[in-house]
């Protein structure tokens, strides 16, 4: 259904990272890279946390908003843009005095405000919560992202998607929009030989919040209506909320089984490896 989607579309805007390559290794990875960071007594209640957060036994769930501040994990409305519920790590209600009601995905600063978009950010949650400082974390990340490039099993080509990027190509205006730097953009689309489609490179967007503002400037530079524009990505904050509001429609690669929302521009899919 979400080829449906796509083919309607005049311009289609795909993420990168965990949206044009294969797997999901490289989170388990980032966890462990991140565990090492933890004191050694508390790594245990580390895998602990974070083992139920993947068993959905959590409050940390993609959708959330970390608290860094309060150490809370909070529900959020990504249409209305309001905080609505925090919990601890317990799964426990809190009540917060003088909490904002309304936050915007520009207020995400990553420090006091972390939407859980995506693979990468509950284990983020996680070692805050166990006292990993953000540059730490950062550390990680970046270290992840080199074992990637260097180990074997962790940028696996998807099935078909070469060939159908090269058919699509000559149809529609194709864009990535991506929050990986220009260099390491540039690297893995070379490694995955798909840099040829795409007519533009859109380098660290800080997404969720400039979303809307990059996809605003593609609607402007292409000539085009928001609604023949179509975004692709696996992170719903990132790549998926933000273009609804902006009336685009959406393709979200995800393992959810319900929509957040209901939506008939929303197509959920769990894989890019049925273009054949």
């Amino acid at each position: 259904m979400y080829r449906n989607i796509i083919e309607q579309a005049d311009v289609v805007i795909f993420d990168l990272d965990g949206t044009l390559y294969e797997g999901k290794g490289h989170f388990k990875l980032h966890t462990e890279n991140l565990k090492s960071r933890v004191r050694k007594d508390l790594r245990e209640a580390f895998q602990e946390k974070y083992n139920e957060y993947e068993n959905g036994e959590s409050p940390l769930q993609i959708g959330k908003i970390y608290d860094g501040e309060r150490d809370l994990i909070w529900s959020w409305d990504p249409f209305q843009e309001t905080l609505t519920e925090a919990r601890n790590w317990d799964n426990e209600v809190v009540e917060v005095e003088n909490a904002p009601s309304f936050m915007q995905a520009s207020d995400f600063d990553f420090d006091k405000w972390v939407p859980i978009g995506d693979g990468w950010w509950p284990p983020y949650a996680v070692a805050r919560h166990f006292g990993v400082s953000v540059d730490e974390i950062k550390e990680s990340y970046n270290q992840t992202k080199v074992q990637m490039a260097e180990l074997e099993g962790f940028l696996n080509h998807t099935p078909g998607l070469k060939d159908y990027l090269q058919e699509l190509s000559k149809r529609k205006t194709l864009v990535v929009c991506t929050n990986s730097d220009l260099e390491d953009a540039k690297r893995l689309l070379s490694f995955l030989e798909l840099e040829q489609f795409f007519v533009e490179v859109i380098p660290s967007a800080l997404k969720p919040v400039n979303t809307k503002q990059h996809f605003n400037y593609v609607i402007e530079k292409y000539k085009v209506d928001a609604e023949k524009v179509v975004s692709v990505g696996d992170n719903f904050m990132n790549e998926i909320a933000p273009a609804l509001q902006l009336g685009m429609s959406t393709v979200w690669i995800t393992d959810v089984d319900e929509s957040p929302v209901d939506d008939d521009r929303l197509v959920l899919t769990n894989t890019l490896a049925t273009f054949e």
